[in-house]
């Protein structure tokens, strides 16, 4: 979740103004992987917090539900809720800004905070997909089924003649893109609790083959399939990691949702009331003003995590 968060910060930073060079903005789209990161590890622990739930008992998944919506929704409306109260003091309609805050924006016309958007649908539908899964013979099966059809339809062009429609089709395709990765985290959940051990080819060559061949084709969202081999790179480099390192990934792992909320507000805010510094000799190439939006963002990001988890989640719940 550590590296997760600072691969989106990174990815971040040629949206908010950075002047790099051609590679490196190369680089900036690749760390998108950071999503489909965090997607499979959110997988892997929504399947372990189902299986504490029976699957006959309505009330429970209930609560399964609020626990779930409360951890994403709380500190999403503390910040973006914020963000747009200051927005209608710039001058930004009510209704649009409430349009906004729905996240309903980002599948209409693709604004707001889209992977807010995303996880609001798919934490709908994760405990039927768990269900599914305990039902059928093979959950595996069934699981690359799912994906491999999730992976097709997101590949195909959908040409329609209204704009609007366009539009809706589009968003709902990036969803897709990054939907194997929750399904793959969700898949390799149960092999994780029995310690039953997958072999490397499975777990990176066969995903690199899958790449390759996308990438030839020129068909669909290829780095998502980056995931699973970066991952267990990372794996193997997190046994020789020394306290400090792992402190620091521990650190931007718990406060990763914050963290990407805050990353795409505290810019504005400097360019609102700070465009003095933002317009300066010093700024040139974006470098000082994204320098404050990762220091601020991550200290507000800290706090914001540290009063949500005093005010609003038990600690039978951490």
């Amino acid at each position: 979740m550590g590296i997760a968060t600072l691969l989106v910060i990174f990815g971040h930073s040629v949206g908010n103004g950075v002047a790099m060079p051609r590679w490196m903005e190369s680089l900036c789209g690749l760390s998108s992987v950071g999503v489909d990161i965090f997607l499979l590890v959110s997988g892997l622990g929504l399947w372990y917090s189902l299986t504490s739930l029976n699957g006959n008992n309505f009330e429970r998944v209930n609560i399964w539900y609020l626990r779930r919506y409360k951890r994403i929704l709380i500190p999403y409306l503390i910040i973006i809720g914020f963000q747009k109260v200051l927005s209608v003091l710039h001058g930004m309609p009510l209704l649009q800004a409430l349009f906004e805050l729905s996240t309903l924006s980002y599948w209409v016309n693709h604004q707001g905070a889209w992977f807010i958007a995303m996880l609001i649908p798919v934490y709908a539908l994760t405990p039927l997909h768990y269900r599914i899964c305990n039902k059928v013979k093979s959950p595996v099966v069934y699981s690359l089924l799912l994906i491999v059809f999730v992976v097709v339809i997101s590949a195909l062009n959908y040409p329609v003649e209204s704009i609007a429609c366009q539009m809706l089709i589009d968003n709902v395709k990036q969803v897709l893109y990054h939907l194997p990765s929750f399904l793959i985290g969700f898949m390799l959940a149960p092999f994780a609790k029995t310690g039953k051990k997958i072999s490397y080819f499975w777990m990176s060559i066969l995903p690199l083959v899958f790449v390759a061949i996308m990438k030839v084709m020129q068909c669909g969202y290829w780095p998502e399939f980056l995931v699973l081999p970066f991952v267990v790179v990372c794996c193997s480099i997190f046994k020789y990691m020394g306290k400090i390192i792992s402190s620091v990934l521990n650190f931007f792992g718990k406060i990763s949702l914050e963290s990407y909320l805050l990353n795409g507000v505290v810019g504005t805010w400097i360019i609102w009331y700070l465009p003095t510094l933002y317009n300066s000799p010093i700024n040139k190439g974006g470098y000082l003003s994204y320098f404050i939006v990762c220091v601020v963002g991550t200290v507000l990001a800290h706090l914001i995590h540290l009063m949500c988890d005093k005010l609003f989640f038990k600690s039978k719940e951490r």
